[in-house]
């Protein structure tokens, strides 16, 4: 029997619409989409709760819109390298309003900016979670004056690497109300270079 080529032709086309009309496979968003993302939800969740909570330290509620932050920088989420310290150490850090207070250093973190080797102390809660509170070259002008912080769970920690995301930098709560006590940032996070991410000023 001869093959009628019309008929290879419709199985064609027909192959062809079946194709194109099946749903499109979703692409699995990047890295970088995704921690942007988490970011952005975080960030409208503190505007909630500066705006409703009772220990808000804003003063102006009713007026106040949602904080102010610089865009989203994939570049800004860094691998550290941890130099941790030999033995458990309690050091004071100094307050705002002149007392001090005693907190854990659990060792240094190195990484190398734009060209600049850079040290920060790393300090560590009695539950295990990171602190780093920090000033860069963007105070005062773009970020508080004061400095900013970073709270970083136990889990950015692997092996000897600790990743830090300054694109979740925040004020501390003294920068809004000058009735709360914050720790200052030692001189050895007192960075010479600028950090364009994170929380900045109005």
């Amino acid at each position: 029997m001869k093959f009628n080529r019309w008929i290879l032709i419709l199985f064609v086309i027909v192959g062809s619409l079946i194709y194109f009309s099946l749903p499109k496979q979703s692409q699995t968003p990047s890295k970088s989409t995704e921690d942007s993302l988490q970011i952005t939800e975080k960030r409208r969740a503190k505007d909630i709760q500066f705006k409703t909570d009772e220990d808000s330290p804003l003063t102006d509620k009713a007026t106040f819109i949602a904080l102010s932050y610089y865009p989203y920088t994939a570049a800004w989420k860094l691998a550290f390298e941890i130099i941790r310290n030999e033995k458990v150490q309690r050091v004071s850090l100094q307050m705002t309003d002149g007392s001090v207070d005693s907190l854990l250093v659990f060792g240094t973190a190195q990484a190398e900016i734009e060209g600049k080797k850079i040290n920060l102390l790393v300090y560590q809660h009695d539950s295990g979670d990171f602190f780093i509170p920090f000033k860069d070259k963007t105070a005062p002008k773009e970020t508080y004056g004061g400095g900013r912080y970073l709270e970083l769970p136990l889990t950015t920690l692997k092996d000897n690497q600790l990743i830090i995301d300054f694109n979740e930098a925040f004020f501390p709560y003294c920068a809004y109300n000058k009735t709360f006590v914050c720790p200052i940032p030692p001189k050895e996070n007192q960075l010479e270079i600028r950090i364009p991410a994170g929380e900045k000023n109005p």
